[in-house]
């Protein structure tokens, strides 16, 4: 039995997006500017007690390195499964995502160590205004700090930002280029761009979360306050199949963005709940991975890219009619994509045209019976 709802958030105006945009080229940790810190400091106020049968004492570490084994084992998983999105703090829109071909992640093993290291590598894309789409490679090292916190019977993970090297960076498109008056003003150039908007993501730190004594938890990029938890489009409330992803993406105008790559077994279908504002139409389509080669072209060829073959899967996404399929494909590994330029065929926005805010929810389980 699948059952889903709509969780009631209000969308951001669409409006204010191009004056944030414009300020993206600003808003980077490079230029110091407080508005786009995240602050690591430890507080206090320690968990003692998480709920009943969750006990947090320094005597007895396992339910620590079990969170903490959560915690990173969720961090390689995203960067590796489905691309990072990347946005420079929680409530600004994504700027674009991050695909890792690599993630290692050393888990503590001693409640005295105050570290634990990260390494990755990959390649991904980001928009701004001053270079348009800016396709990169980078690898690096992330050293975190994990930090103890409960609210209401509920366990919190803090991984707080110590250190993000990612020295080896290197870009390998851009649209544009940076505007003449922007970089003489601030000093950069696409390369130190492009290093700031991905220090900026990894410097968000993540957040794992267990509610309760049955172990139920969850995961986030950035950090959560106690009391909240991580932003869901739609609230998945019994469902036979596993929850692939449940985000929000928004896309300018000649952009598309990649979701993926979904393993498909032999048997299983991937199901689609998708719901899209701003934009009148948009196309989505479900594409073979074909080694993680429509992101490489994407990442290195500037402009939209067009699929090498019929899909699989195409449809037609329209603002306030809500789209759901289920798609039966033969096993392998697919992306999602969703596009906001004329590649797909089905849709040609007209210069001007609104920014697309798409709401989706993919999952990955047995076909249903016909």
């Amino acid at each position: 039995m699948l059952r889903i709802r709509r969780l009631p958030h209000a969308p951001p105006p669409l409006g204010p997006w191009l004056v944030l945009w414009a300020l993206t080229a600003l808003c980077i940790p490079a230029l110091g500017l407080s508005g786009c810190r995240v602050d690591a400091k430890t507080g206090k106020g320690a968990a003692t007690i998480v709920g009943k049968g969750l006990v947090n004492d320094p005597k007895n570490t396992s339910l620590r390195f079990e969170m903490i084994e959560f915690g990173l084992h969720e961090f390689c998983h995203q960067l590796l499964a489905t691309g990072a999105p990347l946005r420079l703090d929680d409530d600004q829109p994504v700027i674009g995502r991050f695909f890792a071909d690599s993630c290692q992640a050393r888990s503590i093993d001693e409640v005295s160590h105050n570290t634990i290291m990260a390494q990755f590598g990959g390649r991904g894309y980001a928009w701004t205004l001053g270079t348009g789409r800016l396709g990169f490679r980078a690898s690096g090292l992330l050293e975190l700090k994990p930090d103890f916190r409960v609210y209401d019977g509920a366990m919190y993970v803090y991984f707080r930002p110590a250190k993000v090297d990612t020295s080896d960076f290197e870009v390998l498109m851009t649209e544009r280029k940076l505007a003449e008056a922007a970089a003489t003003t601030l000093g950069l150039d696409e390369r130190e761009l492009g290093k700031a908007i991905i220090d900026a993501q990894l410097g968000r730190g993540f957040t794992a979360v267990r509610y309760d004594a049955d172990g139920h938890t969850d995961f986030a990029i950035g950090l959560i306050a106690r009391g909240d938890t991580p932003f869901r489009p739609f609230e998945v409330v019994s469902s036979p199949r596993e929850t692939i992803a449940n985000g929000r993406t928004e896309l300018f105008l000649g952009q598309q963005d990649y979701l993926g790559r979904v393993h498909v077994k032999k048997g299983q279908a991937l199901a689609l709940t998708l719901e899209l504002d701003g934009t009148p139409e948009l196309d989505v389509a479900i594409v073979p991975a074909e080694g993680g080669l429509p992101v490489r072209q994407y990442v290195e060829h500037s402009g939209p890219q067009r699929p090498s073959e019929n899909p699989p899967f195409r449809a037609l996404l329209s603002r306030g009619a809500p789209l759901r399929a289920e798609v039966p494909l033969s096993p392998g590994d697919y992306y999602v994509v969703f596009d906001h330029s004329g590649a797909f065929g089905s849709v040609s926005p007209a210069a001007g045209e609104l920014p697309a805010r798409v709401d989706y929810l993919v999952q990955l389980g047995g076909e249903s019976p016909r």
